[in-house]
Parts: structure tokens; C-alpha cells; sequence
């Protein structure tokens, strides 16, 4: 049935950043904890952490729909209004979102997705959107290609990258290596592992009290700041307002965060931060001790997180959160999700051309990465620096040469 032929009863709303601020709390939780597909991204604390850190005033805004009575939240999109080349909803993202899934309620899909529609339709909401990192083979998505037949809307989905899965194909990690990894990856790992037991006491630890996964989280932003992160200005400790960020969306006080660490002599040399969706544990955020680099201990640490995964049945499965393909958890993991942008809009000229910049924008940003080497590498480190210095100033004008040297920096590597 497509989810248009249903009627629904509910309520549509788009909230401004106050809005959302005011969005009830339990409704929020339960809708996160029960959605149609896993999105940790848009749970109220990430949302909000990125509201009171790197995303104030950056224009978010959010579809709600509910219940009739108001006592269910039953679905939200998060978006950002763009005006240029064509007024369009881009569903929210930032440098450490890596999913633009909305949460939708699993027991009211369709009509949900269906008040969604006829809002496009009406004109009540912007009637063009796109869905970045979206993965293509979700409940959404299929609901979305059921739409593709419909004389009103174009859903056009656009496949860039596969993400990395674990899920429980194998009996047991054992069968899981002997299926999923090749042996003399197998062998190397195993190898790693003796010459760092070599080094001192090591185990591996899953942090999941409140004030151990704290201690682990800024142990994890120490790490990466102390490696080429930190150098490349990039890391979450190099600028206040995204360390603050990390702090808040990453709360252990929420039960949803956990963090993953390879410990020598108690000392984590590798940490992988977890956050959990559902039956879901996604894995956004890694690092490692760059003082141990020749002992590979972040992938010694990713093959005992898929070990402790065979060992528990903590949950159904794994999401990288990755948004590149060839990530080196893909040679351990063993499934993998079709990631991508889905763009919906009316049946004309306009979504088409919104589909086709997409493509032409992803194509020219992979060619950018291609010439982020030598020089340009080095112009393209300083000039994301010195944005970065800007954005610690609130004038009107110093905003307006942020503007300035964020084109520069999107523009320089394909220049150079």
C-alpha cells in the first residue's frame, strides 16, 4: 500500500531552532526509541547539543507531526531552508551527523509518511527536499520508491557509497572470521596483538557507567587532538565550540552512549565512542595513540569489538557511520548498507536539476580530495584553520568573511 493512499488524521507543524528547543522531552525519547529506522543523529540530545554548540543560529528547523491530541510525537525531519539554485529542504546535517534519516514511528508509518506527502503537496512545507546520508535500503527509502509512481511527486535516489554493517550472519566470530575476513588479515591482527601484549597488560573494555564513559570521552578528545587531527586543526579539542559539543552530545547520563577501548597497562591506546539507536549501536567517532601507529592498534581494536559482538547479544547490529567507501573497517565487518542522497520534489524540470547539481557537487568534491596534496593540501589546511579562528567572533562582519573563507575553502583544492 503506498503510504499516500492512507488519510491521516495528524498534525503538521515546522518549528523554528525555539521550537524544537520546546519539543516534549518523553516524546522525543520515545519516538527516537522506537522509530521506523535507527537514527541516533536526531535524538533530542544530539539535536540539542548541536543547538547550544555548533549549530546555533545556523537556521535548523524541523517538519512535527503528531498526534491529533497532541500526546505522540510521531514523526520529525529536521531540515535546513535553501534558497539557492531552488528553494529546497535539506534534511539536517553537520560535521559529525552522519545520518539524514528522520524519525519517523514505527507503528504509524504511512500515515505519517503520508501527512508528510500531502504537506509537500499543499505547500504547507518546502516541496522540494533532499535526504543526504541516507541508507537506501531503509523502511524510509522503501516507503519513498513507492512514491516513484505518483503523479505529483519524483523520488530520485542517488547512490555515492557503501557504508560498513556488522549484523549476525555467523553462528559465531569464529565462523564470522573464516566467512567475513581474509586470513592473512587475520593473521596480521593476531600477530599485532601478541607484540602488544609484549608491551604491558592488554584488554579490551566496553565502558558503559556514566562516569567511565565520561573519563574514556575526554581521554578519546586528549588522543585525537594529539594526532593528525589536531595538526590539521580538525579535531574536536582544536576549537571550544565543537569540544563543547562533543561533551554534550556524547552525555553518558543518557544511557545511549557507550566507548570502546583498547587498554595497555589501563591505558586506552585506541577508543571508538558508541552511541545506540534502537537495537542499533553506531560507531561515529574513533582514535587512536599515534605513539603505537606501527602496531595498528585501531584495527587491533575494531577486531575485538566485532569479538565482544559474537560474545554478547548486546545488540542486533552495527552502523560504521562512515561516508566513504574503502573505510578499512569494511575488510572486518561483513554487510554493507547503500548509502546516498534521495531527492523528492514535484514532477518537473526543477528536481531533476536538483538531482543532477547533487551529483555534479559529489563528483567535483572527489575530485577535490584527489588534489588535497602538496600545496593546495597546505593552503586548503590553513585557510580551514583560519575559518575556524573567525567563527570564535560574533560581528555581522567578521560572519561575513566566514562566508567568504568557507568558499575559498570548498573552491581552492579543485584550484590548485
Amino acid at each position: 500500500m503506498k503510504p499516500e493512499a492512507i488519510a491521516p488524521n495528524l498534525i503538521v507543524e515546522v518549528l523554528d531552532e525555539t521550537g524544537i528547543r520546546h519539543i516534549d522531552a518523553a516524546q522525543w525519547d520515545e519516538l527516537a526509541r522506537n522509530g521506523l529506522d535507527n537514527n541516533p543523529f536526531y535524538a533530542r540530545s544530539y539535536v540539542l547539543a548541536g543547538l547550544n554548540t555548533i549549530d546555533r543560529a545556523s537556521g535548523l528547523r524541523a517538519v512535527v507531526i503528531q498526534s491529533r491530541d497532541r500526546s505522540q510525537l510521531l514523526g520529525i525531519f529536521p531540515f535546513r531552508y535553501k534558497r539557492f539554485p531552488l528553494p529546497r529542504a535539506i534534511a539536517a546535517t553537520n560535521l559529525y551527523q552522519f545520518c539524514g534519516q528522520p524519525l519517523i514511528s514505527k507503528e504509524h508509518a504511512d500515515a505519517v509518511i503520508a501527512a508528510w506527502v500531502n504537506a509537500i503537496k499543499t505547500r504547507q512545507i518546502p516541496r522540494r527536499w533532499s535526504f543526504p546520508h541516507l541508507d537506501l535500503s531503509s523502511h524510509f527509502a522503501k516507503r519513498l520508491n513507492l512514491l516513484a509512481g505518483d503523479e505529483a511527486l519524483r523520488c530520485l535516489p542517488l547512490v555515492n557509497y557503501q557504508r560498513a554493517r556488522l549484523a549476525r550472519t555467523s553462528r559465531d566470530f569464529a565462523e564470522h572470521l573464516s566467512s567475513a575476513v581474509s586470513k592473512s588479515r587475520v593473521k596480521d591482527i593476531q600477530r599485532t596483538l601478541r607484540r602488544l601484549e609484549g608491551l604491558g597488560e592488554l584488554r579490551f573494555e566496553r565502558a558503559t557507567e556514566p562516569a567511565l564513559v565520561a573519563q574514556r570521552i575526554e581521554q578519546f578528545l586528549a588522543v585525537e587532538h594529539a594526532g593528525w587531527k589536531g595538526k590539521a586543526s580538525t579535531s574536536f579539542l582544536a576549537d571550544p565550540e565543537h569540544a563543547r559539543f562533543a561533551r554534550q552530545a556524547f552525555c553518558p547520563h543518557q544511557g545511549l552512549t557507550s566507548v570502546d577501548s583498547l587498554l595497555l597497562d589501563g591505558v586506552p591506546i585506541a577508543l571508538s565512542v558508541n552511541i545506540r539507536s534502537g537495537d542499533t549501536i553506531f560507531t561515529p567517532k574513533c582514535a587512536y595513540d599515534e605513539t603505537y601507529r606501527k602496531y595498528s592498534p585501531g584495527l587491533a581494536l575494531e577486531y575485538l569489538v566485532v569479538e565482544a559482538f559474537y560474545g554478547s547479544d548486546d545488540c542486533r547490529d552495527m552502523d560504521s557511520s562512515t561516508t566513504v567507501d574503502g573505510h578499512v573497517v569494511q575488510s572486518l565487518w561483513n554487510c554493507g548498507a547503500p548509502m546516498g542522497t534521495f531527492v523528492v520534489g514535484p514532477q518537473n524540470w526543477g528536481t531533476d536539476f536538483l538531482a543532477q547539481l547533487h551529483t555534479m557537487s559529489r563528483a567535483a568534491r572527489q575530485r577535490a580530495k584527489t588534489l588535497n596534496t602538496g600545496v593546495a593540501g597546505q593552503a586548503f589546511i590553513f585557510v580551514r584553520a583560519w575559518r575556524q579562528r573567525v567563527q570564535r567572533l560574533n560581528s555581522d562582519i567578521v560572519m561575513g568573511g566566514t562566508c567568504l573563507l568557507h568558499t575559498v575553502e570548498n573552491v581552492l583544492p579543485q584550484v590548485l
